[in-house]
């Protein structure tokens, strides 16, 4: 439990929807660190601002909070992953 979470919020205001995905992937594989063994978590938010916040599980060290904190990770993972997969549905169905 002592790698670093970093988390982007990337500003996607003014990219077309159809580039979001695209767009998130690139800021965040930008931003891996390299040398750092860290989870990088990109989400899309709807401003022309992008920030990086820095969640450093080491200093959780009650059991039940590390379990909380885990489980919040995984939600957040999951809606990710939803918007993403919406996202792309989306193109798809314009394209057609």
């Amino acid at each position: 439990m002592e790698n670093k979470i970093i988390v982007a919020y990337v500003g996607i205001a003014g990219i077309r929807s159809e580039d979001i995905s695209d767009y998130v992937e690139k800021v965040v594989m930008k931003i891996m660190p390299r040398s750092i063994d860290a989870e990088v978590i990109g989400i899309p938010v709807q401003s022309f601002d992008t920030k990086i916040e820095c969640i450093n599980p080491k200093y959780i060290t009650d059991a039940d909070l590390i379990k909380e904190h885990e489980e919040v990770m995984k939600k957040i993972n999951e809606q990710l992953q939803f918007q993403l997969d919406e996202l792309k549905k989306n193109n798809n169905e314009q394209k057609t």
